[in-house]
């Protein structure tokens, strides 16, 4: 028998009705950010988002030089990232606020984690696009596995406004 809670909460418009369940949409969505902060804490942390000869280099070190001596390119990079991985985060937080903790306005708690979701993406994805122009080199899987990871957000995000509409909220 799944797991369900059943929070009613009045909105301006009438009720929403918030169905939630480890087997619903709410747990694909945790499920999807749940993977999605393993595989991009290990993209984050590896040192093969790209390689040039037998120089393979990640976002805080270079394998073969040491510290990887970053010009304002890669530090935007590096920012990007980091944001990224704090919105990811936070997403993860939230989805665990939702489903488990009833103080809560849902209707706050959702709406909030699509806003994350989604401000998260757009950060990796502005630090993507500047690391794929500015770098000379073919990416490896580190780069790989972050962009994956990002999808999973961005689905988790798309999710999470199918749960807020399914309550009623618009």
């Amino acid at each position: 028998m799944p797991i369900t809670t059943r929070t009613t909460t009045t909105t301006s418009s009438g009720v929403a009705v918030h169905h939630i369940s480890f087997r619903g949409t709410a747990g694909a969505i945790f499920v999807l950010l749940a993977i999605s902060c393993v595989l991009y804490v290990i993209g984050f942390a590896t040192t093969s988002w790209a390689h040039s000869g037998s120089l393979r280099y990640g976002l805080w070190e270079a394998c073969s030089c040491g510290t990887h001596s970053g010009n304002a390119e890669h530090t935007a990079v590096q920012a990007m990232i980091t944001i990224g991985l704090i919105g990811l985060l936070i997403a993860m937080i939230l989805i665990c606020i939702y489903m488990c903790v009833h103080t809560f306005s849902k209707n706050t708690v959702i709406l909030a984690l699509v806003i994350v979701c989604f401000l998260a993406v757009l950060f990796m994805l502005i630090g993507f696009i500047i690391f794929g122009i500015n770098s000379g080199s073919s990416v490896n899987w580190s780069f790989i596995v972050t962009v994956i990871a990002s999808i999973l957000c961005l689905i988790a995000g798309i999710l999470s406004i199918v749960q807020m509409r399914s309550a009623g909220l618009r």
